[in-house]
């Protein structure tokens, strides 16, 4: 289906005024690719990878600028931290860091948010993604601690632990994102734009 959207894009809508026909074809296979990574027919980096294949063969862009981004050494920071989060994730490491603060300061929920802030302020310049210490550290262990005290978030009990362990933590993952330069990917790439405009 995104395929074929990009297909109707292309060859049944009139390019605009103005566009040529190259930036057209750069546009259809930018939308097919964006659709394509929402209805994922593969996963997103064989999608991804499709998408910057078709654009070097339909000379939308030339090759070298196609590749362009992959020589920049931010994006490969980047992705390294994803692969250093994806270890945390895996091995458990974080989730046993987080257990750490939780049980030394765990005695009340206030304590709880304190721990659990404490562990995030210690991770998050190792873990450049709020989404991965978010959806493979914390949440998990959020909901353990809801469920074990009857305040689970799903169960409508929301002015119980749960909702209060989970607000807290939203707001310390924003703000220890924006404490360390490595704590998030926007921060890498808000430093390369700073970086360009300054020359």
């Amino acid at each position: 289906m995104a395929i074929a959207f990009g297909f109707l894009v292309k060859f049944v809508i009139p390019a605009p005024l103005g566009i040529t026909p190259e930036a057209w074809t750069l546009f259809s296979v930018f939308l097919s690719t964006i659709m394509g990574l929402v209805l994922q027919p593969l996963p997103v980096g064989a999608w991804a990878f499709l998408g910057l294949c078709t654009v070097v063969a339909t000379k939308a862009l030339p090759f070298s600028k196609a590749m362009s981004a992959m020589t920049s050494e931010v994006i490969w920071l980047i992705v390294i931290s994803f692969f250093f989060a994806k270890g945390f994730e895996k091995t458990g490491l974080g989730e046993r860091i987080a257990n750490i603060f939780v049980s030394a300061m765990g005695k009340s929920t206030l304590g709880l948010a304190y721990g659990l802030s404490i562990a995030e302020l210690f991770l998050s310049p190792a873990l450049p993604s709020t989404t991965a210490r978010a959806g493979g550290i914390f949440v998990p262990i959020i909901k353990f601690l809801s469920k074990s005290v009857n305040g689970d978030v799903d169960s409508g009990n929301r002015k119980k632990i749960g909702a209060f362990l989970m607000q807290s933590q939203l707001q310390q993952s924003s703000y220890s994102s924006a404490l360390f330069l490595t704590s998030g990917a926007q921060n890498l790439l808000c430093l390369n734009l700073a970086a360009e405009l300054g020359k």
